[in-house]
C-alpha cells in the first residue's frame, strides 16, 4: 500500500502555487483587452444579424409563400363559413363574419403569433429558472 503522507505533501505542494510578481499587471492587461472591442462586436453581430434577416425576409417573399398562405387562408375561409352556414347555432356567427366584423384572418394569424409569443417567453423563464 502506498504511502498516503507523501501524497497528502505531494496535493499540498501543487495545490501551493506561487504567485508571480506581475500577476497584478497580467490581470489588468487581460481585463483591458476583454473589454476592448465589445462595441465593434455589437456592432457586427447586429449588423449580420440584420443582413440575415433581410435576406430570409427575401427568400419568403420571393418562393411565394406568402400568396399561398393566402390562398389557403381564402380556401380554409370559404369552407368553414360553408360549413358553418349547415350549423343552426353557427349561422348567427356566419352572419356576424359575413357583416364585415373585424375578426378576418389577420385577428387569428396576430393571436397565432402571439400565442406562440407567450409560449416562448414562458419556456424561457420556466428554463431560467431551472
Amino acid at each position: 500500500m502506498a504511502d498516503r503522507t507523501f501524497e497528502m505533501e505531494l496535493d499540498r505542494q501543487f495545490g501551493d502555487h506561487p504567485i508571480l510578481p506581475d500577476a497584478e499587471l497580467f490581470a489588468q492587461r487581460f481585463a483591458e483587452r476583454l473589454d476592448r472591442g465589445w462595441t465593434f462586436r455589437r456592432l457586427l453581430i447586429g449588423g449580420l444579424g440584420l443582413a440575415g434577416g433581410l435576406i430570409g425576409a427575401g427568400q419568403v417573399l420571393g418562393s411565394g409563400l406568402l400568396s399561398r398562405l393566402h390562398t389557403i387562408s381564402a380556401q380554409s375561409d370559404a369552407l368553414m363559413k360553408a360549413g358553418a352556414a349547415q350549423l343552426p347555432v353557427a349561422r348567427s356567427v356566419t352572419a356576424l363574419l359575413a357583416d364585415g366584423s373585424p375578426l378576418d384572418g389577420q385577428v387569428l394569424w396576430m393571436s397565432a403569433g402571439l400565442a406562440a409569443l407567450a409560449i416562448g417567453l414562458f419556456v424561457s423563464r420556466a428554463i431560467r429558472e431551472i
